[in-house]
């Protein structure tokens, strides 16, 4: 997104090399010679060297988790990384968008103001591919995404949204609410064109498909934080917690003990006919394998993980536990 041209300096390079003005062999020299950016002191700067750096380590958090989401998600390789992260005015940006690319409006709660996250044609068709079963091959076409499209697109572009604030939980608690998917970058007035704003470009790999997923934050959301956007106070904040690693291990044992899980209690298993379990009528008796003495098995899924015996709880049937199965691989965390 560096050194960006503006519409007008478009037409008038394509229209010096219709008449001849210029050359391509001059224009490749130009390439090579060092870039100078100008600096315009009238508008200053408004992010330094060590707010910018915070902003890195942040989205370098979250491509990994950006990454293990699309990877589980799509069941294949998936790599994230920042590419650049660069201070610009909004109309830079806008103006360097494609025409098709797919915009994601998010707020940036409990910040005033919304936030905008973009994801290159490549990339949205790769992923589209790879949910509707394909082997997420390269696929070039320049058309307008279907309904289905972008009813797909739209699920995992929430998630996007909302790994942001998982990737900002050591600095600042944002809680990002997604507003709305857009696939014409021409209507985006997320800001005034002249306000400033911080790019971050991330490059997307998925197998063969190589894109890019742009964040672009106004300045005026992130002013109230800034004092948090500095390295000491992201190691302050990651000491503070026992070890990064540790707490990412305590954080995800405590999701994974809080989701619902279903128990049956099996009474015993009879093997019959087609023949006869069609001839079935009520009041027929069907033996079963279990014996009046034996425990009933308690299973989730597939796997047996307790043995016990049935009986009554404030008039509901209930089994009381007799036995877990460590050998099944459930841990025994009663002891």
């Amino acid at each position: 997104m560096s050194d960006v041209l503006s519409q007008n300096q478009i037409d008038e390079l394509l229209q010096s090399l219709h008449d001849g003005n210029i050359s391509v062999n001059e224009l490749e020299t130009i390439s090579t010679e060092k870039k100078v950016r100008p600096y315009d002191f009238k508008i200053p700067k408004k992010f330094n060297k060590e707010q910018m750096k915070t902003l890195s380590i942040i989205y370098e958090n979250y491509g990994r988790l950006l990454s293990s989401y699309l990877s589980g998600t799509l069941r294949s390789y998936c790599k994230v990384e920042v590419l650049t992260i660069e201070e610009q005015r909004f109309f830079e940006y806008s103006n360097a968008l494609e025409s098709n690319v797919l915009m994601g409006v998010l707020d940036m709660k409990p910040l005033e103001g919304s936030s905008m996250v973009t994801l290159s044609q490549s990339v949205a068709f790769g992923i589209i591919d790879r949910l509707l079963g394909g082997p997420g091959e390269i696929y070039e076409a320049d058309r307008d995404y279907t309904d289905i499209e972008m009813q797909l697109l739209r699920q995992v572009v929430q998630t996007v949204c909302r790994l942001v604030g998982d990737a900002w939980e050591n600095v600042y608690a944002l809680q990002p609410d997604f507003v709305r998917l857009e696939n014409n970058s021409r209507q985006s007035q997320l800001v005034s064109p002249n306000e400033t704003v911080v790019i971050v470009m991330l490059d997307v790999e998925i197998r063969d498909v190589v894109g890019n997923i742009s964040f672009c934050i106004p300045y005026v959301i992130l002013e109230p934080v800034l004092e948090h956007l500095n390295t000491r106070y992201w190691f302050t904040e990651s000491r503070s917690k026992t070890g990064d690693e540790q707490a990412s291990r305590e954080n995800l044992l405590r999701k994974v003990r809080q989701i619902p899980i279903e128990l049956r209690a099996v009474l015993g298993t009879a093997r019959i006919t087609l023949h006869e379990a069609l001839q079935l009528q009520v009041g027929d008796v069907v033996p079963l394998d279990q014996h009046l003495d034996e425990k009933a098995a308690v299973y989730s899924g597939k796997e047996k993980w307790f043995e016990g015996t049935l009986g009554t709880w404030h008039n509901n049937r209930a089994i009381r536990v007799d036995r877990i199965m460590l050998e099944s691989g459930v841990k025994d965390e009663s002891k």
